[in-house]
């Protein structure tokens, strides 16, 4: 792990206690105003699993294209922050808007605070700017309206790496994969009343080899508005983590490309592929997403795993961004150390 994250000292998030508190924050869609009767049901199964809940004063607002303007957003965090009954920060959903919020957040009052910070899909700006700008570890993991919200409640797969990591127990933890996952879509509050299909599971090993890095998991897409940015967290030393929904191997090649030709691909110690959600065919007719991945890494010797479950498919690890973690592409294997995540 770098010794430091945008010049600064890395910083530590508290452990989440049995029992904590979880404020709610809606950083850009929203979607709990959206879909009322799954954001209820989630705040139902968030109290089931034995925590409680407080929510930011624009958590279930609308202003038409995010839950309200970025500067009030980023004030909802800070009020979640400052909250002493708050023991950690799980964002309500993604969207497109995250990063509209980020140049409103006081980095030196998230440093502080060291609460844990959740979520995934376009929250990605803020985990990684949290990073970038506080030398914050943070957690990119489920979120309240899309995963808590599941029909009976989190998948316990993904509940039981939410407490791993959030409450960490000591030695180091070797993550598998779950025996089945699901990117079935289901529209919330009209079709998902039932359990979704799903199939079996697996990681597969791309490229053979071992790396010890820090991990730097995020959604492409998301990711991608992040170069060339102060947001961006110096990738030297990286395990690399990417995941894609609804792409095609056209649209991954894109993207890798964008990090190659900045010259990231270059500093980074591995590469961890996520499982494909509604994968899409290119255009011209190839669904093979490995072939453009070796395509793009060339000559490099890097580690590379694939199809593991951290992106948005269900269930899901939650994984620390920022945090330690040992790959090994060659037994399909990543471990994170005991302490990587909390002090």
């Amino acid at each position: 792990m770098p010794a430091t994250a945008g010049r600064r000292a890395l910083r530590l998030p508290r452990s989440l206690p049995e029992g904590g508190v979880l404020g709610v924050w809606t950083p850009s869609a929203p979607a709990p105003a959206l879909f009322p009767r799954r954001y209820n049901r989630a705040l139902d199964a968030v109290r089931a699993a034995g925590y409680e809940v407080v929510t930011a004063s624009a958590t279930e607002d609308n202003a038409g294209i995010a839950a309200a303007h970025p500067a009030r957003l980023a004030e909802d965090l800070h009020e979640l922050l400052r909250d002493d009954r708050v023991d950690a920060v799980v964002a309500a959903t993604g969207g497109y808007t995250s990063a509209t919020v980020l140049p409103y957040l006081d980095w030196d009052l998230i440093r502080a605070a060291r609460r844990p910070i959740v979520g995934y899909s376009d929250v990605t700006s803020v985990l990684w700017a949290a990073l970038a700008q506080a030398g914050l570890v943070t957690f990119h993991g489920p979120m309240i309206v899309s995963e808590w919200g599941e029909w009976g409640g989190p998948w316990p797969y993904t509940l039981d790496h939410f407490r791993r990591a959030l409450t960490p127990q000591p030695g180091p933890t070797r993550l598998v994969p779950p025996p089945e996952w699901t990117d079935e879509s289901l529209w919330w509050d009209a079709e998902d009343d039932r359990p979704r299909a799903t199939r079996p599971g697996g990681w597969g090993c791309l490229s053979p080899g071992t790396a010890e890095g820090w991990l730097l998991p995020g959604c492409a897409a998301t990711a991608s508005h992040l170069i060339g940015t102060p947001f961006l967290p110096d990738p030297d030393g990286a395990i690399l983590c990417l995941e894609f929904q609804d792409a095609g191997p056209d649209a991954v090649w894109a993207h890798l490309t964008q990090w190659q030709n900045a010259g990231l691909l270059d500093r980074i110690a591995g590469l961890v592929i996520g499982r494909h959600a509604r994968p899409r065919a290119a255009a011209a007719g190839s669904d093979d997403v490995d072939a453009v991945v070796r395509a793009v890494l060339g000559r490099r010797r890097l580690p590379v795993l694939v199809d593991v479950d951290f992106g948005h498919t269900e269930p899901r690890l939650t994984l620390p961004v920022g945090g330690r973690a040992l790959l090994d592409a060659t037994h399909c294997g990543l471990t994170l150390p005991h302490d990587s995540t909390s002090s």
